[in-house]
């Protein structure tokens, strides 16, 4: 009776080391994808370069990535302005995993009515080998009428490392 119950304790614990195992393989998940980096630039392309110089620049630059779903405003700190284009420069980390990035931006600041929405222009693939992608957006504001003017982005250039 006790080598019965030392067998029985044997198997019930040797099947719980199982059971334990396999639930430790099963749950181990592979190591995150590191980060992309992204180096962008964002151009406001039309300008009004005989009025007001508000709207050389973008007053506001986001960047969209997915997935998972992504959005940052680019801090302006962070921006670097290159004034033979009139244009920002910026560098921002992206989460590991992302396959699809976009950017929005407002180039209308020095018209009579600032612009209250943005449209996102199409997304640059991102292959799964790529750690760096260097990106060009040139945006174009229109009006609305009647109402405010709405930016539109479009990738101009890309390359990726």
């Amino acid at each position: 009776m006790i080598a019965g119950n030392l067998i029985r304790r044997a198997l019930a614990v040797g099947a719980m080391l199982a059971t334990t195992a396999a639930m430790v393989v099963t749950m181990q998940q592979p190591a995150a994808a590191s980060a992309l980096t992204l180096n962008g630039t964002v151009d406001c392309l039309n300008v009004d370069y005989s009025g007001d110089t508000r709207d050389w620049y973008a007053s506001y630059v986001a960047v969209g990535s997915a997935p998972p779903s992504y959005g940052v405003a680019v801090p302006s700190s962070s921006m670097v302005a290159n004034p033979a284009n009139h244009s920002w420069s910026f560098t921002i980390s992206l989460p590991g995993g992302s396959t699809a990035v976009s950017v929005s931006a407002i180039c209308s600041g020095g018209h009579q009515w600032d612009q209250v929405g943005w449209t996102n222009g199409p997304v640059i693939s991102i292959p799964s080998w790529a750690t760096t992608l260097n990106a060009t957006w040139g945006c174009s504001t229109q009006q609305v009428y009647p109402g405010p003017y709405i930016t539109g982005c479009s990738a101009q250039s890309y390359s990726y490392s």
